[in-house]
């Protein structure tokens, strides 16, 4: 582990190191108090092998000889200074009489109610109709002598029963330094596996604000499925979208660079004839160059207004006001107004629109996004031509049990190539078939902008029967 790792490193290290170390400890300390109790309690039974063997050799009398030789036994034991054998019925009665604590008949019937402890304590029925239990218990004043007789026995007497003295001083620390070992291999994986992802995010970052937009990081995540793969995809789509946008802004500005260069270059040209219809005093000469200047002018101030507009639109700006908006009140009152360019043309505008389809939306925003549309189908459309306009409300499947409405806007004109007709939206493209038409390639990508933020859709299709197809789709009465 070096110091490179990160602040972050450590601070997850700490911390899982801190909480394993924490619950190993509380383990141990749980488990050492229960084994002390379990010790002092099993205390009151020897259980070294002189004991032992007592014990199974007052078992075996007690069973071939009977009481009477058990007793001659134990007298006999008594004077030859064996570790003393006590036996106790049922009625807790010792054979010979010899005063016996109950809690140490307790603990004997204890252990022989448990198979791997039944080494150190026997039960056996007698010929006189008792069941003895055979132990030798441990006097007070021999406790740490018989204590020490079982650690110099080199191994445990009897599972269960918990280590001498001297052993359960040091009982706690094997498994203290195993945990420790434990908890330092758990905490360095964990702080590892959570600060490697984190790093390559920050790396990641540095290197989209250095301008490497291509930076991507998903793939290193590996396979994981965490919220922290979740991140990285994250920034993986925000690093293409800003990808996208720095190249659309890269784009619009070469489009309105291009744009703009062709008026000014006019703007020159007829500045420059002004001049030289003034020195030549040819008043007609100056007059189509003044009016070539304001129109000119015009021109140049629409596309400012439009570039405005879209950049507005796109900035998310946009401050709707709703209200309830009858769609062919609204259709009508766009067709008024772009009546003048259609009869200039001897183009026939029909409107198809039910009553009672009612949006929700600003007025204003959704009149010019229709108004772009109508007159985009306008401009594009052949003299003595046709440009249907029709309202209905749909579902977008048989199981939705909303309904939209649409407005379909479908004119006589040349279509769009099929490769087009996803960038028509697109602003400033304009298509291959219509580059001697007068305009700036804005109008439909401020419509759609603005339908877009009433929560409509728009999309276009070239017609079976010539033309291109404009639909426009709203929820209705929202």
């Amino acid at each position: 582990m070096s110091i490179s790792m990160g602040r972050l490193y450590w601070k997850f290290f700490s911390f899982f190191f801190l909480a394993q170390i924490t619950s190993v400890l509380g383990v141990i300390v749980a488990l050492w108090i229960y084994n002390q109790k379990l010790d002092n309690e099993y205390a009151k039974i020897e259980a070294n092998p002189p004991a032992r063997a007592v014990v199974e050799a007052a078992a075996t009398t007690l069973e071939f000889g009977g009481v009477k030789s058990l007793s001659a036994l134990i007298q006999r034991w008594d004077v030859q200074r064996f570790p003393p054998l006590y036996a106790v019925n049922e009625l807790n009665h010792e054979l010979l009489n010899r005063p016996t604590p109950l809690d140490v008949i307790a603990v004997a019937r204890e252990i022989l109610s448990r198979p791997q402890l039944q080494q150190a304590v026997q039960s056996v029925k007698a010929n006189d109709g008792h069941t003895y239990l055979l132990f030798v218990p441990a006097p007070s004043d021999q406790f740490l002598l018989n204590k020490q007789l079982r650690l110099n026995s080199n191994k445990r007497i009897m599972d269960g029963i918990p280590a001498t003295p001297k052993l359960r001083h040091l009982f706690p620390f094997m498994p203290i330094l195993a945990g420790v070992v434990a908890s330092f291999i758990f905490a360095a994986l964990l702080a590892r596996y959570f600060s490697t992802p984190i790093k390559q995010l920050k790396r990641a970052f540095h290197s989209v604000a250095e301008g490497n937009l291509e930076t991507r990081i998903g793939q290193d995540m590996g396979k994981r499925h965490d919220e922290l793969a979740d991140l990285g995809n994250a920034f993986d789509v925000m690093a293409a979208r800003l990808g996208i946008l720095m190249h659309s802004q890269t784009r619009l500005l070469h489009q309105v660079s291009h744009e703009m260069r062709s008026p000014l270059a006019r703007l020159q040209l007829a500045v420059g004839l002004a001049k030289q219809s003034q020195e030549l005093q040819n008043s007609d000469k100056l007059d189509l160059s003044l009016l070539r200047i304001e129109r000119e002018s015009m021109r140049m101030d629409g596309l400012v207004g439009e570039l405005l507009e879209l950049s507005r639109l796109e900035s998310g700006n946009v401050q709707i006001q709703k209200e309830s908006i009858d769609v062919g009140e609204l259709l009508s009152s766009v067709l008024e107004d772009a009546q003048y360019e259609a009869d200039a043309k001897q183009i026939e505008v029909k409107l198809d629109a039910q009553s009672g389809q009612i949006v929700q939306g600003q007025p204003d925003l959704l009149y010019r996004a229709l108004e772009n549309i109508i007159r985009n189908a306008i401009k594009y459309s052949p003299e003595n031509s046709q440009v249907v306009i029709a309202t209905a409300v749909i579902k977008m499947d048989s199981k939705s049990l909303v309904e939209f409405v649409q407005i379909s806007v479908s004119d006589q004109g040349l279509g769009v190539p099929e490769g087009e007709l996803s960038k028509i939206f697109e602003p400033f493209f304009r298509g291959s078939n219509t580059a001697n038409k007068d305009g700036h390639g804005v109008g439909l990508a401020i419509a759609k902008q603005l339908l877009e933020a009433h929560g409509g859709q728009v999309m276009a299709s070239n017609l079976a029967s010539g033309g291109l197809g404009v639909k426009v789709i709203f929820p209705f009465n929202v």
